[in-house]
């Protein structure tokens, strides 16, 4: 049996963002330190065999990390809030700095691929082609809000099939404190049911139906409970909730966002 071969090449970059955001935070001291946004990237490969035409898993993470005052906690909760899947650092409370925690999940990915797919390889050579992996991992730091920085990672997975899948993970971080902010930080106590009115009427409005048994034609919220995503966006003037792919319709409708504008939220934003 011939040895497994690992050919990874670590490429790594740190370049300032071309547009740096100019919010600051508070680290509960006395004055603020300006906080910038560099990123690197980690790009590795295993192939299952010394052949190298034959499956193989390619990972891609190309992270955005913060520099200055509070960095270390904002990067660190960033980490730890779901951005990369499997997420191996919700078991831990190692602390890792963004380089550290990038080679650490490229380097678990990789095990983890070369063991659940090395064996099934062994025993189903003729499919080859079946056992390709990637997943790519792209980020980037928006500030539509003066409050909030919203973190976006654009994510691709491929395990074999027919095609792979694209989901948008969003987080925001609160310009103050550097915690990353849930729903229940900016809507006031008991807004659920409110705002899930408010996300049916948009729905509606979207799709040009009148009520919920029309969206449920059209297989949105089918047998499940409305919920508002808490992957959202905090814009200037407006929150956007964005279900990924199958989440709340069938695969065929993709990712669906909804935008409420904070006039029509002014009643369930906290002050």
């Amino acid at each position: 049996m011939k040895k497994s071969t690992i050919i990874i090449i670590f490429s790594i970059f740190a370049m300032i963002m071309a547009t740096s955001c100019g919010g600051k935070f508070n680290n509960g001291g006395n004055g603020t330190d300006s906080l910038v946004f560099d990123s690197i990237k980690v790009d590795s490969t295993l192939w299952l065999t010394e052949d190298t035409a034959g499956p193989r898993c390619h990972v891609s993470l190309s992270l955005t990390y913060a520099k200055g005052k509070n960095a270390d906690y904002i990067n660190d909760s960033i980490i730890r809030s779901g951005i990369l899947s499997p997420d191996y650092f919700s078991i831990t409370s190692q602390k890792l700095t963004p380089q550290e925690a990038a080679d650490s999940f490229v380097t678990r990915y990789l095990d983890e691929y070369k063991t659940s797919y090395g064996e099934l390889y062994k025993a189903d050579k003729s499919h080859g082609a079946s056992y390709n992996c990637e997943y790519l991992v792209k980020t980037y730091v928006l500030q539509d809000n003066d409050k909030y920085y919203t973190y976006i990672a654009n994510i691709y997975n491929y395990g074999g099939g027919a095609h792979g899948s694209s989901i948008v993970v969003a987080r925001n971080v609160d310009t103050k404190s550097g915690k990353i902010v849930s729903l229940k930080d900016i809507f006031v106590p008991g807004y659920e049911q409110e705002l899930n009115n408010l996300i049916i009427n948009a729905l509606c409005e979207k799709y040009n139906t009148e009520n919920i048994e029309g969206l449920h034609d059209k297989t949105i919220f089918l047998g499940i409970d409305v919920y508002p995503s808490d992957n959202f966006i905090l814009g200037e003037d407006d929150i956007t909730f964005i279900y990924s792919p199958d989440e709340i319709a069938s695969h065929a409708e993709g990712e669906i966002r909804v935008k409420i504008s904070n006039d029509t939220l002014e009643k369930l934003l906290r002050k």
